[in-house]
């Protein structure tokens, strides 16, 4: 086992071992603003909770939002160990995209080098029309963080095009016409096949309208690997899945309420 076999097998056991479930390593090379003291990077993934994501088509998103605050705060505490254990055990330096420095001083790299980035750069999966990272095992439903390291890893092998097809199930489900018809390539900026500003400003208005319930996330329950992650085949199998808990929960509601 060479240098870069070993250290990528010893900081992924460590990364899994604090709850890291996907890990995967890339060389930054022909990254532009790429920090030259980090040329390479370890992109972490945790799924989202399969019971939150399918609260997407209902009225009440609660449970996901707070599943993505959550997965959000676990993943920075471990991309901050991680830093740690790179620089005190294997004596490397390493700098962890956290949320603290990406609200602070990282915040220009932190776009320049997003997570799907270095996550298309390590193979774990390719850019959706819907701008958001999409693996085979996981769909759109993986969370991600990122640490860049000047440590020699074992990098994987990049995607640099998309494997969506012919699909255009995200586009069809985007309420407000955000996603068309271009497919993701390395060589594109987002802009050619993704309009960010229609997105974020309907998600704000979903926010206000339901007192911070409801995030949208059609595209990514969209999409067939998230589907067949969820163990669902179309919309209409999700529906039916979810209508009986609508109903039981009113229920419940309206007996309690009779009895108060």
């Amino acid at each position: 086992m060479n240098i870069e076999e070993k250290n990528s097998k010893q900081i992924e056991e460590y990364l899994k071992s604090k709850g890291a479930v996907v890990v995967g390593f890339a060389s930054l090379e022909g990254i532009k603003n790429v920090p030259e003291e980090y040329p390479n990077s370890i992109l972490i993934g945790i799924p989202i909770e399969k019971e939150a994501l399918k609260t997407i088509y209902t009225d009440d998103q609660s449970l996901y939002v707070e599943s993505m605050k959550e997965l959000g705060l676990k993943l920075n505490d471990i991309i901050l160990d991680g830093e740690e254990y790179i620089k005190n055990t294997m004596n490397y330096n390493a700098l962890a995209i956290s949320r603290e420095r990406v609200a602070g001083e990282l915040k220009d790299l932190a776009s320049k080098i997003p997570h799907k980035t270095t996550g298309t750069r390590s193979g774990i999966g390719w850019i959706g029309r819907c701008a958001l990272l999409i693996s085979p095992k996981y769909g759109a439903a993986l969370r991600l963080s990122t640490l860049l390291t000047d440590m020699p890893i074992k990098v994987g092998i990049p995607i640099d095009d998309s494997l969506c097809d012919d699909c255009t199930d995200c586009q069809d489900a985007c309420p407000v016409d955000a996603i068309n018809e271009v497919k993701w390539d390395s060589r594109k900026e987002r802009e050619e096949y993704f309009d960010a500003e229609k997105c974020f400003e309907f998600i704000k208005e979903e926010m206000k309208r339901t007192h911070g319930k409801s995030l949208c996330a059609k595209c990514g329950l969209a999409c067939p690997y998230t589907k067949e992650y969820l163990g669902i085949e179309t919309d209409r199998d999700l529906i039916k899945e979810i209508y009986p808990l609508k109903k039981k929960k009113k229920l419940f509601l309206r007996n309690n309420i009779k009895k108060e």
